[in-house]
This record gives structure tokens, C-alpha cells and sequence, in this order.
């Protein structure tokens, strides 16, 4: 799943994250979840209904000792969502999981003293990630604050672009001033005039 949008309107709702949380530990039938979750069963089925319907849960049908089939329901999709928010910068992004993913070998006889060490150590090493990308992330957010700070009066209706510019440096500055100035028709020769100060 990539699309952002579907993904925040999905986890958006309570209900739902405590469904996909119960999800991701095991499968899981609306009767089971509905006691798990203290929620009516027909407000389980609702959600359920949505969360496969956007591509996050699959069902399928299982036998069951105790009478009829029953519906059980899997996560589908795996992904990370990362979204910042600081002066001169708003992003939401998707992390995939990776097509080609590193086999671990375990052993089932592990003990489970051994095995609570081991995911310390993993959670250890994911928190010192996540400080070094808060890290750059505030580098990244400093420097986007200083140049636009610098900017004179006279570059005050083209902020806009200079902010498209500074947040994909990756990008070359000819398209992203094309692609204003096909937004902005009547801007076009204000715009050169900017770019030829030097600005940036």
C-alpha cells in the first residue's frame, strides 16, 4: 500500500488502530475481537469491512470446532509512516518494506530470558536511529530556516518558490521553476529576475 491518504484515513480512527494492533499480534474473528476490544461486534464488522476494502486486511474462511465457519482476518500490509512537522517543513512518508528482506535464523528452543535480550537489543538500536534522523531532520530544518530568513523584501512573492526549491535540492532548478511559472503565468519575468540575484 502507498497511498498515503487511504492510510491516514484508516488509522485515523481508534477502533480501527486497536483492530490492526490486535491484528498484528494474531489473526483474528469479529466475535474474539469484539470482546478483546470492548466493541460491538457490528462496529467490528464495519471497520473489518473497511479496512479490506482499502487494501489493509485480507479474510478468509476457517473451519471451526464450535459450529460454523468463522471469518478470520489478516494485516496485509507492512509499512512505516513517518511524518515531521517543524518550521519550514511538513512530510508524511511510506516506508515499504523491502522486496528482499534478511533471513534470520531462530531457534525455536531459545529461551525466552534469551530471547527478550535479543529484541533489547534490536529496540536499542532502532531508538538510536530514530535520534540520529531527529538530529538531521533539526540540521535539515535549520538550514531551510536561515536561507529563507535571508531573503529580502523584493523575493517576498516568490517564497513559495524558493521553498520548492530548498525542500527538493535534489530536483533540478530549472524544472521547479518551470513548473511555478506554468502555475503562475503572469510571474514569469519577476521570476528570472529573482533567479539571476543569486538568491540561493
Amino acid at each position: 500500500m502507498t497511498d498515503i491518504d487511504t492510510i491516514l484515513s484508516m488509522v485515523n480512527n481508534p477502533t480501527r488502530r486497536r483492530i490492526l494492533e490486535a491484528l498484528a499480534r494474531e489473526p483474528g474473528y469479529p466475535l474474539q475481537l469484539s470482546k478483546e476490544i470492548g466493541v460491538s461486534q457490528q462496529a467490528i464488522m464495519k471497520n473489518l469491512d473497511l479496512l479490506e476494502k482499502n487494501g489493509m486486511v485480507v479474510s478468509r474462511q476457517v473451519s471451526s470446532s464450535m459450529g460454523p465457519m468463522r471469518t478470520v482476518y489478516t494485516p496485509i500490509s507492512k509499512f512505516t509512516l513517518v511524518i515531521d512537522m517543524h518550521n519550514c517543513r511538513f512530510a508524511a512518508n511510506i516506508i515499504e518494506e523491502g522486496t528482499e528482506t534478511q533471513k534470520i535464523s531462530v531457534n525455536p528452543a531459545e529461551s525466552l530470558e534469551k530471547t527478550r535480550k535479543k529484541l533489547v537489543t534490536i529496540d536499542e538500536e532502532i531508538r538510536k536511529l530514530d535520534e540520529q534522523r531527529s538530529r538531521l531532520i533539526t540540521e535539515r530544518q535549520q538550514i531551510m530556516s536561515a536561507a529563507i530568513s535571508n531573503l529580502g523584501e523584493e523575493y517576498a512573492d516568490h517564497r513559495p518558490l524558493m521553498f520548492e526549491l530548498l525542500e527538493n535540492p535534489e530536483v533540478p532548478m530549472e524544472t521547479i521553476t518551470t513548473e511555478y511559472i506554468m502555475k503562475n503565468r503572469n510571474s514569469k519575468n519577476s521570476v528570472k529576475n529573482t533567479l539571476n540575484k543569486e538568491v540561493l
